[in-house]
C-alpha cells in the first residue's frame, strides 16, 4: 500500500515536469522576439542590441522566427504582433515564444510593454493567446512586467518578468544579461550540456544583482518566473543551483521543474530523439526531482532504494535513446 501511495504521489507532483517533453521541438516553434521603444536613444540602441542578440540566439532553433525591431519604422508594430500571435494560437499544438525587450507602464490596473507606435498591454496578450493550447515560453524584461505573469501564467507555460511589481518603474538591466546568458557556457549551471530557460534566469538575475551591489544603488529589479501555473512567480534568490532552496507556501508546487528543461538553443542531440522517448525520460527525470523534494520526509534505506530504482529506470531509457540515434545515424548514412 505504501508503494503504491507514493508512486501516486510522484506522479501527481511530476506530472508538470513531464509537460517540457512537448518542449524543445523547434519544428514546431514560433518565435517572437520585439524590441520596444527606447524614449532616449542610448536606450533605444540598447534595446535593439539586446533583442538581436536573443534573435540571433533562434537562429536555426525556430520553424518561424519575427524580429521586430524599434526603428522608426515600425508605427504598426501593436498590430503585426497582434496579427502573428492570432495565427499561431490556430495552430493549437505550436510551441510559442514571445521574447520583450524594453520599457513598461502600469497604471495600477493594466501593464503595458511601449512600443515604436500604440503599446501593448497584458490583457491584449492575454486576449491574443487564450485559445492557444501548446507550450509557450513568455519573457518580458521591460519596467513594470510583473502582471504579465497573472494575466498569462498557466498549465504548460513558462513566464519570466524583469519585476516582481508592476510598481518598479526604472530602467531594467534584466533583459541585457537574459540575452547574454543564452549564449554562456558558464551558465549551464547542471552541466548538462545546454542553457535551460531557468538557467538563464538565475543568471541573468544574479548579474543584475552584482551590478547593483557594485555600484552600490538601491535594486530597482527583481525578476520573478513562473512555470507551474499559479501565476505567483519565484524570485531567482529562492534557488541553489537550479534547485528550489526555499518551500512555496501553502500546497503551491514549485516554480522551476518545467523551465530547467525548456531549452532555447535545443542541443542537435536533443532534437533528434523521438517523441515517445523523451517523454518516458522526463517523466523518470520528474519522479526522481520529486523523490529528492521528499528527502527528508522519508527513511533514508526507502529514500535511496527508490532513487537506485528510478536510476536504474533512467539508465535504460537512455540506452533506447542511443539506440535510436544510433539506428537513425545508420539510415541516414545507408540514404
Amino acid at each position: 500500500m505504501r508503494l503504491i501511495l507514493f508512486s501516486i504521489l510522484l506522479l501527481g507532483m511530476a506530472e508538470p515536469v513531464v509537460r517540457a517533453a512537448e518542449f524543445n521541438a523547434t519544428q514546431q516553434r514560433r518565435v517572437l522576439v520585439v524590441a520596444g521603444a527606447g524614449g532616449e536613444e542610448k536606450y533605444g540602441e540598447q534595446f535593439g542590441e539586446w533583442a538581436e542578440t536573443l534573435a540571433k540566439a533562434f537562429e536555426g532553433n525556430a520553424a518561424e522566427l519575427v524580429h521586430i525591431t524599434n526603428g522608426p519604422e515600425e508605427t504598426g508594430a501593436r498590430k503585426t504582433i497582434e496579427n502573428k500571435l492570432k495565427l499561431w494560437a490556430e495552430a493549437k499544438g505550436d510551441e510559442i515564444w514571445i521574447l520583450l525587450v524594453g520599457h513598461g507602464t502600469f497604471d495600477g490596473r493594466e501593464a503595458k510593454f511601449n512600443l515604436v507606435g500604440n503599446d501593448v498591454s497584458d490583457r491584449e496578450f492575454q486576449h491574443w493567446l487564450k485559445p492557444h493550447e501548446g507550450p509557450l515560453v513568455f519573457i518580458n524584461t521591460s519596467s513594470c512586467s510583473a502582471p504579465f505573469i497573472k494575466a498569462l501564467s498557466g498549465p504548460n507555460r513558462v513566464v519570466a518578468t524583469a519585476t516582481k511589481s508592476g510598481y518598479e518603474q526604472n530602467f531594467c538591466r534584466f533583459g541585457g544579461y537574459m540575452a547574454v546568458a543564452l549564449g554562456q557556457a558558464d551558465a549551464d549551471l547542471d552541466k548538462d550540456g545546454a542553457v535551460s530557460v531557468l538557467e538563464a534566469f538565475l543568471i541573468a538575475s544574479r548579474r543584475v544583482g552584482e551590478y547593483y551591489r557594485e555600484n552600490d544603488r538601491l535594486v530597482s529589479e527583481n525578476a520573478l518566473i513562473d512555470d507551474n501555473g499559479d501565476g505567483r512567480g519565484t524570485p531567482a534568490d529562492w534557488f541553489r543551483g537550479v534547485r528550489l532552496a526555499k518551500k512555496a507556501k501553502g500546497n503551491s508546487a514549485a516554480d522551476g521543474k518545467l523551465s530547467r528543461l525548456v531549452f532555447p538553443v535545443v542541443p542537435h542531440a536533443e532534437k533528434e530523439i523521438p517523441g515517445p522517448l523523451r517523454v518516458k525520460r522526463a517523466r523518470v527525470e520528474a519522479k526522481i526531482e520529486t523523490l529528492r523534494s521528499l528527502k527528508k520526509s522519508l527513511e533514508t534505506d526507502v529514500y535511496y532504494r527508490d532513487l537506485e530504482k528510478l536510476f536504474l529506470e533512467l539508465a535504460t531509457i537512455n540506452d533506447e535513446i542511443e539506440s535510436s540515434q544510433s539506428a537513425a545515424s545508420i539510415d541516414s548514412g545507408a540514404n
